[in-house]
């Protein structure tokens, strides 16, 4: 009997001293996020023919709503879908006396594939691509239109645990926008899981 309890002692011992593994994120989410959006524009003839323009952009905040879905892959490492859409406040203007022009973002949907990895128990590691499609207003010179652009996003961030079912995340993605318009945002969000 003294031999079972001095086994039973040792291994509470030897579990206790052993660091748990961490449990990665799984399951469905649904959050909200808040950041800074800024759009850069390349083109040419925008105004004249032969004319070139690098550098017009305009900065403003992004907020919107993200779902998705994670599943483990192994003890440390996971991969997700998620949607989000949002709204841009990023205005950008250029006005040379003679021609001006308006250019604002507004709503953009987009879908990205996520594959990460846990840092610890509760903070992963995380980067991802997919796809954006935002929609676009001008004004040049008092004539109004709007298109809707797609673009090819690549990103990257860190989240982690805040009790049982949340998390918050910081996270940035770049968009390429048929390399005429190219766009950074740094988010943070806070998400709710099931």
């Amino acid at each position: 009997m003294r031999s079972i309890i001095l086994s039973l002692a040792a291994l509470g011992t030897m579990t206790a001293a052993t660091p748990a593994l961490a449990q990665t994120f799984s399951g469905p989410y649904v959050g909200v996020q808040l950041g800074l959006d800024n759009y850069e524009g390349q083109d040419t003839d925008l105004f004249v023919t032969g004319d070139e323009y690098d550098g017009i952009s305009g900065n403003g905040a992004v907020g919107g709503v993200y779902a998705g879905y994670d599943i483990p892959l192994g003890d440390t490492m996971f991969a997700g879908v998620e949607v989000n859409a949002s709204l841009s406040g990023a205005k950008a203007t250029h006005d040379n006396t003679v021609d001006s022009l308006t250019v604002r973002a507004k709503e953009t949907y987009g879908a990205s594939a996520r594959l990460g990895a846990m840092l610890n128990d509760s903070t992963g590691l995380y980067a991802k691509a997919g796809w954006a499609n935002t929609r676009f207003k001008y004004n040049f010179n008092g004539f109004k239109d709007s298109s809707h652009e797609n673009a090819l996003v690549l990103g990257g961030g860190l989240e982690t645990r805040v009790g049982a079912n949340a998390s918050i995340r910081l996270e940035y993605n770049y968009a390429d926008y048929d390399d005429v318009i190219k766009n950074n945002q740094i988010k943070a969000g806070v998400a709710f899981r099931f």
